[in-house]
């Protein structure tokens, strides 16, 4: 790949200019609230990891979400590091210990699937695992080279390392997400510090049969002689707009008080800030409330970036975010 002589069209650059402008505006204004950012911090996260339905999956998904938002600046782009958050991203996965941070061993097509996630058929190829260690090391080298060079912009760069990890599927599992994992590693650490305020996961998934449409036009015109870019680049770029419109209508609602929130989800937050910690139990003892509602008020909180849950089943408890 030549970054250099990738066409890009007037959409595309004008969607450049807009997520720059509004780079140069977030950074202007100084950063937010700390409380605030931890909210919204902690809302991402939950956003993330809603559609993973299995608890360990969606534990490992988000300690590698937070791995990646709180040490960009620590982890390079290199065959180790990925290989180590793979690793973390299927920790505690039922799969053969052998493919948890090791590339694939065996063929992994990726299937058109049902409703209920049974495959269908193969919706297109990926790489062969004799082809997969030269194929990352060549991506990875010319992601870290473009990325340092001046005459590139590191939207394009990020776009294109993102399609073209995608289409190697360099593990035998895991590697949708990890792709995505790595493109918000990516943008933090090119200057995109306000994303991680907003959740790329769930943007793609809000989006999902464009991002598959585009992903497979990627794949079908690299046996050509010109590969083709242009719709893939716009539905990237489009989606770092949608998430910073969303960050902009966040901090609007968010900012300044919580006098909106229900009576009761006030009283619980009062009692976290106050006690250092709440419980299902001493939510339920402090507000008189029937347990029931406390518990429906406590995940809503949770989900809202409000407080931070820890522990699991009875043991669950939830601080407030800082």
């Amino acid at each position: 790949m030549n970054i250099e002589d990738l066409f890009i069209s007037q959409p595309a650059l004008c969607a450049i200019a807009s997520i720059d402008e509004f780079r140069g505006r977030w950074q202007g204004r100084g950063g937010i609230d700390e409380t605030l950012a931890a909210r919204l911090k902690e809302r991402a996260l939950n956003e993330s990891v809603a559609a993973i339905a299995n608890p360990a999956e969606n534990r490992n998904y988000r300690q590698l979400l937070e791995q990646i938002v709180n040490h960009s600046g620590e982890i390079g782009l290199f065959e180790t590091s990925v290989k180590k958050l793979h690793k973390l991203l299927l920790a505690d996965s039922l799969i053969d210990e052998r493919e948890k941070g090791e590339y694939k061993q065996r063929l992994n097509p990726v299937y058109s699937k049902t409703v209920d996630g049974r495959p269908i058929d193969v919706f297109f190829e990926t790489a062969s695992p004799f082809e997969t260690p030269q194929m990352m090391h060549k991506l990875l080298e010319w992601t870290r080279n473009c990325l340092e060079s001046r005459n590139c912009h590191p939207l394009p760069v990020i776009a294109l390392f993102m399609v073209h990890f995608l289409i190697i599927h360099p593990f035998q599992d895991g590697n949708s997400r990890l792709a995505r994992a790595l493109t918000l590693l990516l943008l933090l650490k090119a200057g995109y510090g306000y994303l991680q305020f907003v959740s790329l996961e769930a943007a793609i998934e809000d989006n999902k049969e464009e991002y598959y449409r585009c992903l497979r036009q990627v794949q079908n015109s690299l046996a050509g002689a010109e590969p083709q870019y242009g719709e893939w680049l716009l539905f990237f770029l489009r989606t770092v707009q949608r998430l910073q419109k969303r960050l902009d209508e966040q901090t609007e609602s968010a900012a300044g008080s919580y006098d909106e929130l229900p009576e009761l989800s006030a009283q619980i937050l009062e009692l976290a800030e106050a006690k250092g910690r709440v419980t299902l139990k001493s939510a339920t003892e402090n507000t008189g409330a029937n347990i029931n509602t406390v518990k429906k008020h406590l995940a809503a909180l949770a989900r809202e970036g409000y407080l931070i849950r820890r522990g699991s089943a009875r043991g669950t408890w939830y601080v407030r975010a800082k």
